[in-house]
């Protein structure tokens, strides 16, 4: 199959619009919808989002001064908080933080960035 010659300007110009036409279409061919799926990921975090910081400040504001092991440290005539063992729910957002950062740097190093 040898290149068309381009014996007439129309020949040329059928020619660029079949080249053109396989662009045309190179993703994905749908008629406009709601991707239902984007949109509960979206909520769903923002959900999750509220749902920790009200459960940090609910914990955060509840969280008592233990006796004992963990004395008011006193600097300078000042009192500061006295130190504390760490509540459930820091250890548990801890915890999550870390695997989500993993799996984001470790997702990255493995298939790239995909939008």
């Amino acid at each position: 199959m040898s290149m068309p010659t381009g014996d007439s300007p129309q020949k040329a110009q059928d020619y660029y619009a079949y080249l053109q036409s396989h662009h045309t279409i190179d993703g994905r061919v749908e008629t406009w919808h709601v991707d239902w799926l984007s949109l509960a990921w979206l909520w769903g975090f923002l959900i999750v989002l509220i749902i920790g910081i009200g459960l940090w400040a609910k914990q955060y504001r509840t969280t008592r001064q233990r006796i004992g092991l963990y004395p008011v440290d006193k600097f300078g005539g000042w009192t500061s908080e006295a130190a504390g063992p760490a509540t459930f729910f820091f250890l548990v957002l801890t915890v999550f933080l870390t695997g989500f950062a993993i799996v984001l740097v470790v997702g990255h190093l493995i298939w790239g960035q995909r939008f």
